[in-house]
Formats: C-alpha cells, sequence, structure tokens
C-alpha cells in the first residue's frame, strides 16, 4: 500500500512538471509573438497593421533574456533549446531592424 502512494505522489509531482513545462512554453512563445510584433514582423492582431517600435520589441527581448538567466539549469532540454533559438532569431531581427533605421 505505501508503494502506491508513493507512485501517485511521483504521478502527481510529473503532472505538475509536465503542467508547469506546458505554461513555461506558452509564455515564450507569447513574448517571441509580442518581439515579432513590435519589429514589425507580424500583423497586429487587433488593427491588422505592421509596425515597428524598436524599443517595444528591446523590451520583450530582454525580458526573455531575464528568464533564461533565471530559469538556467532548471528547464528541460526542449524548453532551453526553444528559448535559445527564440532569443537568437529576435536578436538578429532586432540587430537588422536598428542598422535599417541607423
Amino acid at each position: 500500500m505505501i508503494f502506491k502512494v508513493k507512485k501517485l505522489n511521483l504521478h502527481i509531482k510529473n503532472s505538475r512538471v509536465d503542467k508547469n513545462d506546458q505554461l513555461y512554453m506558452q509564455l515564450l512563445y507569447l513574448m517571441h509573438h509580442t518581439a515579432m510584433q513590435e519589429l514589425g514582423k507580424i500583423p497586429n492582431p487587433l488593427s491588422g497593421e505592421i509596425s515597428c517600435d524598436l524599443e517595444k520589441a528591446k523590451q520583450a527581448i530582454e525580458m526573455l533574456e531575464m528568464l533564461s538567466h533565471k530559469t538556467k539549469g532548471n528547464l528541460s532540454e526542449e524548453l532551453d533549446k526553444t528559448q535559445e533559438m527564440m532569443l537568437s532569431e529576435l536578436r538578429l531581427k532586432y540587430d537588422n531592424e536598428a542598422n535599417i533605421e541607423a
């Protein structure tokens, strides 16, 4: 009987981790989408217009960088790779847009 309780607790713990991973992935996609919108790469979902605001894009990128720093060593390999891929893409696109405006 004790074994079943421990197994059940492990299942609950794994479910919580899976849900937290899903929530973290959603947060990453939300921040990525925001940065892409502010970089003028995708339209505003409310107005349908495309505009570029580098300050807002920089803020979204910095938030993702902060999350990366604060979660270092605590993410699954999949989340870590996704986060780094998103940051690399956004940094490159930001630099390209900043060079165009300069």
